[in-house]
């Protein structure tokens, strides 16, 4: 522990004096409102390298990332804000709270139950805050899925049920119907309106069957670039191109996908 004491008090050592008067004018000229964006893209490169399984590229881009948040912190200290230690010992804090079977005296028997008592312990900490607070409390900068995901998640938890499954898919259904019967539906002004209520609508689904619907598209997407990939390659072979394939080649290599 002593020497990541010292690393860590040399990199805020480091921070303070990039934005030194006689510091690096780019650094000076931050401001949160600047660097939020750069922890957002750290954050997906750090996810990027797991998702790689790539050990020191996680181990690079962890550093990267914590950089940007102890210069984020360091902004916020010199406005009086708030200071780093405090930031740590708010969420050591709430660690503790949230773990009373280590912490304290509460027993369990799995991690479905250790998952139980983080939302219960985490609802009496906010147990003033009303469904629409908790809803408008979710990061609107997540991707939409996401926080679609979270969303679902909160409204769950409100009800103290499950999502009704055949509500879901009968709505769902409703739409695709509408769809299949009259395709010109995606050129009128309600398009955007409709669309977004079919993926929310997954996302519901896929949260009923404990399903990440941001990360299934992830994986669908990776499936599709490895497939555009194949599929090129024996096109070049047979010295054919994309825009020769028929509407029947085009429709049976989707369904290969």
């Amino acid at each position: 522990m002593g020497e990541t004491a010292t690393q860590l008090e040399r990199l805020l050592e480091l921070v303070a004096r990039l934005r030194a008067p006689d510091g690096c004018p780019w650094d000076r000229e931050q401001s949160p409102a600047t660097v939020k964006r750069y922890v957002l893209e750290e954050a997906y490169e750090v996810v990027d390298a797991v998702d790689l399984d790539s050990p020191a590229h996680v181990a690079e881009e962890l550093g990267d990332l914590l950089f940007m948040l102890i210069f984020l912190a360091h902004l916020y200290g010199e406005q009086g804000a708030f200071r780093l230690d405090e930031v740590l010992q708010g969420v050591a804090e709430k660690m503790i709270r949230r773990h009373p079977h280590v912490f304290a005296n509460r027993r369990v028997d799995s991690s479905t139950q250790v998952k139980e008592n983080w939302e219960e312990i985490k609802r009496q900490e906010q147990s003033n805050a009303s469904l629409g607070a908790a809803l408008n409390g979710l990061p609107r900068s997540l991707p939409a899925l996401m926080r679609a995901h979270r969303f679902i998640s909160r409204l769950v938890r409100t009800l103290h049920r499950p999502l009704s499954k055949e509500i879901l898919l009968g709505e769902f259904d409703r739409i695709v119907v509408t769809l299949a019967r009259d395709a010109s539906v995606l050129s009128q002004s309600s398009a955007s309106a409709l669309l977004g209520k079919v993926l929310f609508l997954l996302v519901a689904l896929g949260f009923h069957a404990d399903i990440r619907t941001e990360e299934a598209l992830g994986e669908t997407l990776e499936r599709f670039r490895r497939w555009i990939e194949i599929t090129e390659t024996r096109l070049t072979q047979e010295g054919r191109s994309w825009r020769e394939l028929s509407e029947a080649e085009e429709r049976s290599l989707w369904q290969e996908l």
